[in-house]
């Protein structure tokens, strides 16, 4: 399988008068389950303003982690924090261009933003409760472990979550789920729950959520308001009594980025808490 990465953002808000609140640190969980589940982070750096954290330093000096430091040239409009996402963008487009295919990007906040974007009916896609990711206080070096221990498990979830991903953005549909990719899916992640467990690392039950970066306005029915179409493909949770658990595939109109930040899926955070 081909190499994953990902290339994240510090955690914002995007404000009503335009612009984003920016600042702090990524979420201990968030940061844990980009870890868990991809090969390489970039948390990219700029010349404007350095934000880190004792687990970002640990993951760059342990080589999993890098920090693209990006140099603006000509004006940078940085009194509504844009440029942490230019920032964004610019690592983006390096880590494409020397490892075209590989790379994706990660927004840590409800809602994305981009410094083009555009609004256009799109799928979100989102793994409801069914992703097993270490607790906020599980040592990093654990993690790295046993990643190392546990190269398929981790493969043959991620394979499985992609070729979903990738039918609906070919098809530019979203086609009943089959009971077999379903559950190949479902037995996957409980194969790293197990795993999980059996290495003694404490963990939650938390959500992966991305948006399909392509125009689906062809979706019979798309147009029928601002809360569009939704579907959930259910299955058997991991937390005793969480109801809901599974697959939820939603059609709307929703943020994309312009052609300066061409990803074909953009992760963000979902609105839902964590279990466990």
């Amino acid at each position: 399988m081909n190499k994953k990465g990902i290339v994240v953002s510090p955690p914002f808000k995007p404000l009503y008068t335009g612009g984003i609140s920016c600042g702090g640190g990524p979420d201990p969980v968030e940061l844990r389950k980009y870890l868990t589940y991809w090969d390489e982070i970039d948390y990219p750096s700029n010349m404007l303003i350095h934000i880190s954290s004792p687990d970002i330093d640990f993951l760059e000096n342990s080589g999993k982690l890098k920090r693209t430091h990006v140099v603006f040239e000509g004006r940078v409009n940085s009194g509504r924090g844009e440029f942490f996402i230019q920032a964004q963008e610019a690592a983006f487009r390096k880590n494409q261009e020397n490892e075209p295919g590989c790379w994706t990007i990660a927004q840590l906040a409800d809602i994305p933003f981009y410094t083009k974007q555009n609004e256009n009916i799109g799928v979100e896609v989102e793994l409801y409760d069914m992703l097993p990711v270490p607790s906020a206080d599980t040592a990093l070096a654990d993690i790295l472990e046993f990643k190392e221990k546990r190269k398929d498990e981790l493969s043959a979830f991620r394979f499985h979550m992609d070729d979903i991903n990738e039918k609906i953005l070919n098809s530019k549909d979203v086609p009943r789920a089959r009971n077999t990719q379903v559950a190949r899916l479902e037995l996957a992640l409980k194969d790293i729950d197990k795993t999980l467990n059996e290495s003694g690392i404490k963990r939650v039950t938390t959500h992966l959520k991305n948006i399909i970066n392509a125009d689906f306005s062809g979706i019979a029915g798309a147009g029928l308001g601002s809360a569009g179409l939704s579907s959930v493909v259910g299955m058997s949770p991991l937390v005793a009594g969480v109801a809901g658990a599974g697959l939820v595939f939603g059609v709307k109109s929703l943020i994309m980025p312009s052609n300066q930040c061409p990803s074909e899926y953009s992760y963000i955070n979902s609105i839902r808490k964590n279990f466990r």
